[in-house]
Order: C-alpha cells, then sequence, then structure tokens
C-alpha cells in the first residue's frame, strides 16, 4: 500500500480504541536480513513487557509482518523502506511503501505511531509527471526516489517532411491535427490518474513544440498545479529526472511553507484565524478547530507524534516546517491556522 493521507487518516482513527496497535519501522538500504536481525531484537525486548494476551497478538502479528517481507522480496520490492501496523485485537493489518529509509521501530501501544509517516509524505509528497516527445508520452507519479509509472502512450506521429504529392503545408495541417489527438488522449488519462491519486502539483518534461500542444489542453484548474515544465528526453535514466526535478521540488516546498507562514503571522498579528504555542495549539486541534498546523521538525518526538494523531484525527493538515526557522521557533515552535474561532 502507498503512502497517502487517506491512509494516515485510516490509521490515526485507531487512536480512538482503547486495543493495542503494533507500528512497525523499517530500513531496507541495508538489506532484508538486517532488517530481520532488527525485528527479531525489538521482539526480545518487547515481549517481556506484555501480558500474555498481548503477547499472543504481538507474535502473531510479528508473523503477519515476517510473510509480509518475505512476500515483497519474491516480487522484487526495493523500496528503501517499509512499514507495517497491526492491531493487536482486530483483523486490521497496513502495508506501507515508503519512499525513504525511517528511523528504525518497533513499538506496541494504545495508538499507531504515524509522525514518521505524516513527516515522510510531507517531505517526498506525491508530484505527477507528463514526460512527452512527438513519438510516445509517459504519465507517472513521482515519491521521493520512486518513480511509479501509470501509463505510456504511443502514437506514429508523420515529421515535418514532404511526402507522396502532397504539399508542406497539408502536410503539415495533418500533423498537427495528429499532435491534438495524441496530446489530448495523454491528458484524458493524465487527468483522471491524477485526481485519482489526489495529485497537488504537476511537471511536464519534454520538447519545447510537444509541451506547448500539450498545455493547450490543459484543464483550468491545472494553472497552479504545474509547477514547472523543463526540457527532457524520454530516454534518459529515471534517476537522472529525480536530480533534475529534486531542487524543483524543494523550492515548491519552501514556498509552500513560506506562504503558510505569511498567513499564520497575519492571522495572529489582527487577532483572528490563529493561534500559537503548544498549549493553544493543542487545545485547538482538540476542538476540531484547525485547517492547518504547522509543526517545527526539531520539536520532541511524543509531542509532535500527540500533535500529528490530533491533526490526522479531525482532517486537519500537517506541515512540517524546517528546525532552523527563526520565525516558528519565535512563535512555540507550533502554530495552527484555524477553521474558525471560539466565542470568549
Amino acid at each position: 500500500m502507498k503512502l497517502t493521507e487517506a491512509l494516515i487518516a485510516e490509521l490515526a482513527k485507531l487512536a480512538e480504541t482503547e486495543r493495542t496497535i503494533l507500528s512497525v519501522y523499517l530500513d531496507l538500504s541495508n538489506g532484508w536480513d538486517a532488517a530481520k536481525h532488527f525485528i527479531d531484537k525489538e521482539s526480545a525486548r518487547l515481549l517481556p513487557l506484555l501480558s500474555k494476551e498481548e503477547k499472543d497478538y504481538f507474535e502473531t502479528s510479528i508473523s503477519f509482518l515476517f510473510d509480509a517481507l518475505k512476500r515483497k522480496k519474491a516480487e522484487g520490492f526495493n523500496h528503501p523502506g517499509f512499514a507495517f501496523f497491526a492491531d493487536l485485537g482486530a483483523n486490521f493489518v497496513r502495508e506501507v511503501e515508503l519512499t525513504e529509509p525511517p528511523e528504525p521501530l518497533v513499538a506496541v501501544d494504545e495508538e499507531p505511531i504515524i509522525h514518521p509517516l505524516a513527516l515522510q509524505l510531507e517531505k517526498f509528497e506525491p508530484v505527477g509527471v507528463i514526460m512527452i516527445d512527438a513519438a510516445c508520452a509517459r504519465i507517472s507519479i513521482v515519491a521521493g526516489e520512486v518513480i511509479e509509472n501509470i501509463d505510456r502512450i504511443c502514437e506514429n506521429i508523420h515529421h515535418l517532411t514532404k511526402a507522396g504529392g502532397w504539399s508542406q503545408m497539408r502536410y503539415q495541417r495533418r500533423r498537427d491535427k495528429q499532435i491534438h489527438h495524441f496530446t489530448k488522449d495523454i491528458m484524458a488519462e493524465a487527468v483522471n490518474s491524477f485526481k485519482t491519486a489526489n495529485i497537488k502539483r504537476i511537471i511536464i518534461a519534454g520538447r519545447g513544440r510537444m509541451i506547448t500542444a500539450l498545455e493547450q489542453e490543459f484543464p483550468k484548474d491545472w494553472e497552479n498545479k504545474v509547477i514547472a515544465k523543463v526540457p527532457w528526453d524520454l530516454d534518459y535514466p529515471d534517476k537522472e529526472f529525480i536530480s533534475k526535478i529534486r531542487p524543483i521540488l524543494e523550492a515548491s516546498e519552501r514556498n509552500h511553507e513560506k506562504n503558510l507562514l505569511e498567513k499564520l503571522v497575519a492571522e495572529l498579528r489582527r487577532g483572528g484565524l490563529a493561534v500559537n504555542g503548544l498549549d493553544q495549539t493543542k487545545a485547538a486541534l482538540e476542538r476540531g478547530q484547525v485547517d492547518s498546523v504547522l509543526i517545527i521538525q526539531a520539536l520532541d518526538f511524543k509531542i509532535a507524534e500527540k500533535l500529528t494523531n490530533l491533526a490526522e484525527a479531525t482532517g486537519a493538515y500537517v506541515e512540517f516546517i524546517p528546525k532552523d526557522n527563526e520565525i516558528l521557533k519565535a512563535l512555540g515552535n507550533v502554530g495552527a491556522i484555524l477553521r474558525y474561532k471560539t466565542k470568549s
């Protein structure tokens, strides 16, 4: 299962139960054997701390985890990280593919540990990509170091040369018509795929003429979603593409953070829809008032986990701000933009 906002929200709801939850984060960059060794070591640490009933649930859940890892290995799974969650008192198991190696963890608690998931989703929010040339187009979703191919559409478009007895102008019109149908088909597939995946940012890659043709088919709501158009050749390696767009994605993320911080400060200055500091932010989250919560990355893990759970359980957007940000530091390391104000 891929990491999505819906998945995090689903996990957050488990905190409302009184059952015990197993949360596992594995760094697979050092191989499967290293991951198994870590699970065995942490299981030995946890077992003496559990009741008899919890031990039975825990051992069953760990066996499910090993089954999942065995299956992933056989499928050729090559992501750098993997997370696993099990409700020890109910028939609930979730496997999550991660695009960055996480801090390894095996934990048993009354609620799932979701802060690392939220942090990774925010850091590597999926971006939709359309690569296009005069022969083919590739529709993909990029998250972190992983490119997931959605579709590849190819069409035999004639090159701009004379053929048979056609005039150059007539030949050009035929080619333009082919390009129009080609780009229209591409956009229909991309719009559907990106909507299904809740993609909020899009990059167009290819050559000038084909990008221009594709732009003519953009829906109106893509004006604010397309964050870059970059020159690219579909035959180049994926790793090179990821390296090329990384600065673009980082700049987009910094700009998004800047806009949220500016909105937070503006609302605080006018005594409007915002609060800051741990106590006020936590209270607003508990009341379901929060639209967006801003958390500095240097915040204590347990506190960040609690705020993240509250946010996800109430549908609030979570933004993690770099630890060296002086504005949020001065505001108490956390702040929230509110949906509404409470009556005094």
